[in-house]
């Protein structure tokens, strides 16, 4: 070792020392600080400090960005010009890119500069050199830029077909149409061989807008919807292939969009059918294929489908054959109850799955009686699925036919106020009654239902027996009222209502009581206190001096024994 490296030795070993030195000082002044938490830092090792040093970083700046948030440190800022400069710029780039093509067949059209099929063909070549260029990026490991390539060519390709046949009529829409098909199948391979998601993306939008930019001139239904279904099968594969969602949620879309435009056209109800029929039964494999794959509870995308093909089937045949109804709804349920019974739907599926399908069955077959019947009976027959429906949330302990139920028996009770209320019908056995009734059956069917499905929510609880207390509140007011005019009693047998409420206070507070439910005995006392403010301030001014005292007398007997109960409950002498 000659003189010069043996001074550099000593220097650093001298740097080093001190290093420790101020560092020792560092942790003493930390142990005795009082005040404010210090962070204690590790001592840093000879190695990082004369690495320190040979980056011209003085120890104190290696503690002040020690101090820094990691948000702010340089590494993760790095990251993030990576990403801005790497990924997002490469889309911006192919987007200003197609917007260049885009403005330039406009240009070259308005200047006479290049003729029309110059210009197309020009578009053409240029958008199958950008994804051949695309796909030469990738294989050399650049793969985010050459989606970017890819996904601009498929949009070029595009466009210039589009141009072709809507601006300069060169060829035919089938033409148009093959040009964009085959398009979207080659970006779809290059996704699949490249496992870019992207391109993929960018490869099924444009296939679902191909109807779309070739033009509708031949409305011909039954082509177009044999298009979507080949090009379903085609993406399904590949997000099948990859396991890639989006493409999935993708192709459910753009089907949904195409099926709700070909309504519109020169339709065919009973071919436009099968192919709705095929659409459903194609995503319940999807759906199922998603399940076996994850094996999570997770079935919206069955859900959206069955709800959304049913209903483009509904509005198919409804509106125009109302006597194939009821065979309709059945035929979807027993679509429903094949899937469930398939054994590679069994054997591949989970239980929650299986449990949907079933249930899915079950609903439709429930809607055959209400679609067949009319008015009052509708009602009923409505009410009687909901029983069903909440039968079903709790057997299988499932949210969804519980909300569906709720859901039904509010518009049929909301119609029922619309429709039936009537003065001066016969009491008790009138449309309003029989309706009501079954409402507040209902409701309390959900209320027995509901600890099980929402024990973590009382509020839910008290809100359900809320309306369920004054739908009973206003079937009680109601046929007391029709009763008194119905039969031409004194007005002042109006009194019974005041008495009947405290008496059905009182039945809720003893079930809350037997139940050991404060939501309940809690809403009693608040239903008690409506009672006594509607008995001061309303009933009493209608009513002659014996029926007021009636009516204060049985009130206040009430009160008097609610409150002594509550005094024993005090006393520990009534369980909680």
């Amino acid at each position: 070792m000659n003189y010069d490296e043996q001074k550099t030795l000593e220097s650093l070993q001298a740097e080093i020392s001190a290093l420790k030195a101020r560092v020792a000082a560092l942790e003493n002044a930390q142990t005795h600080d009082t005040g404010d938490t210090v962070t204690k830092r590790t001592p840093e090792s000879p190695k990082s400090a004369l690495k320190s040093i040979m980056l011209n970083r003085s120890p104190q700046s290696e503690l002040e960005s020690a101090d820094l948030p990691p948000q702010s440190r340089f590494a993760d800022r790095s990251q993030l010009e990576e990403y801005i400069g790497g990924r997002i710029l490469n889309w911006i780039g192919a987007l200003i890119v197609v917007f260049a093509v885009a403005y330039f067949l406009k240009w070259s059209f308005d200047n006479q500069i290049i003729g029309e099929m110059g210009r197309c063909i020009l578009g053409l070549v240029t958008g199958i050199a950008m994804m051949t260029a695309g796909q030469i990026c990738y294989k050399k490991g650049y793969s985010l830029y050459a989606q970017g390539l890819i996904g601009a060519g498929i949009a070029i390709i595009y466009l210039s077909s589009f141009a072709a046949v809507n601006y300069y009529h060169l060829i035919t829409p089938y033409v148009a149409f093959t040009l964009m098909f085959i398009t979207a199948i080659a970006g779809g391979m290059l996704a699949a061989i490249n496992n870019a998601p992207a391109t993929a993306v960018m490869a099924t939008i444009g296939g679902f807008l191909v109807p779309f930019l070739m033009g509708s001139r031949t409305s011909q239904v039954i082509p177009l919807l044999s298009y979507v279904l080949i090009l379903d099968l085609g993406v399904l594969f590949l997000a099948y292939y990859r396991q890639w969602l989006a493409l999935d949620i993708l192709a459910l879309i753009g089907t949904l969009i195409i099926s709700g435009v070909a309504l519109t056209m020169h339709w065919q109800v009973w071919p436009g059918q099968a192919f709705f029929t095929v659409y459903l039964l194609l995503f319940i494999a999807v759906a199922a294929t998603y399940d076996h794959r994850t094996r999570n509870h997770n079935q919206l995308l069955l859900f959206f489908a069955t709800v959304c093909f049913s209903t483009l089937s509904f509005g198919n045949v409804i509106d125009k054959i109302e006597d194939w109804r009821g065979l309709f709804t059945l035929s979807l349920a027993g679509i429903f109850l094949l899937t469930y019974y398939l054994p590679v739907i069994t054997r591949s599926t989970t239980i929650h799955f299986r449990q949907w399908l079933l249930i899915w069955a079950m609903i439709f077959a429930l809607l055959t009686a209400p679609l067949h019947l009319n008015d009052v009976y509708c009602a009923v027959a409505w009410l009687i699925v909901a029983a069903v429906l909440l039968y079903i949330s709790q057997h299988f302990a499932r949210r969804l036919p519980f909300i569906t139920a709720l859901v039904i028996i509010a518009i049929v009770f909301f119609t029922t106020l619309g429709t039936y209320i009537q003065p001066y019908q016969v009491p008790f056995f009138n449309n309003a009654s029989v309706l009501l009734a079954l409402c507040a059956i209902d409701w309390i069917l959900a209320l027995a239902i509901i600890p099980r499905l929402f024990s973590s929510k009382p509020y839910l609880q008290a809100a359900l027996s809320s309306v369920a207390i004054s739908t009973i509140f206003y079937l009680v007011q109601f046929d007391i009222s029709n009763a008194v005019y119905y039969y031409q009693a004194n007005q002042s047998f109006s009194f019974l209502v005041p008495v009947a409420w405290a008496l059905i206070t009182t039945l809720v507070l003893l079930i809350g009581v037997r139940r050991k439910n404060k939501t309940l005995r809690l809403l009693s006392l608040i239903l008690y206190g409506v009672v006594i403010i509607r008995t001061l301030f309303f009933d009493l001014r209608h009513l002659d001096i014996v029926y007021k005292i009636l009516v204060l007398l049985a009130i206040g007997l009430i009160a008097l024994a609610i409150s002594f109960f509550y005094q024993k409950r005090m006393k520990g002498e009534v369980l909680p």
